[in-house]
């Protein structure tokens, strides 16, 4: 794609474009496990925190992945506000409400400080290309 296309295009077409490409089709969402309900002040004030939603997504990962074949893999794109996406490759806490998102935007390497409420994590289903065995 010509770079004055690709500079005119709104970040909707820019997601529609990734998920073009990457995404499985027509898979039913997995059945995963949901987080318990009954939860003291503490634990509700924990519950909160960057560090729970980290734990809680790599929990719900490791569920979906575990019901997808083997050329299939979960995969986050994390969108920021003003319409800015980053393919994440690493996630980790950086504060009780920040968040490092490391990963690829627009074929660069990157890394993205962030409070959790402004970044929206989409997951969904891409294919994995075999890799021969050496």
């Amino acid at each position: 794609m010509s770079k004055a296309i690709e500079s005119s295009q709104t970040p909707y077409q820019n997601t529609q474009e990734i998920l073009k490409e990457q995404v499985v089709p027509q898979r039913p969402l997995p059945a995963l496990n949901l987080p318990r309900q009954d939860c003291e002040v503490r634990e509700a004030n924990e519950y909160q925190s960057a560090g729970i939603l980290m734990r809680r997504l790599a929990d719900t990962i490791m569920q979906w992945r575990s019901q997808l074949p083997e050329d299939e893999e979960p995969a986050i794109l994390a969108i920021m506000h003003g319409g800015l996406q980053i393919s994440v490759e690493r996630l980790a806490q950086e504060s009780f409400h920040g968040i490092r998102i490391e990963g690829n935007m627009n074929g660069s390497p990157c890394m993205l400080l962030a409070h959790q409420s402004t970044v929206q994590l989409l997951c969904f289903v891409k294919k994995v290309e075999k890799q021969e065995k050496r």
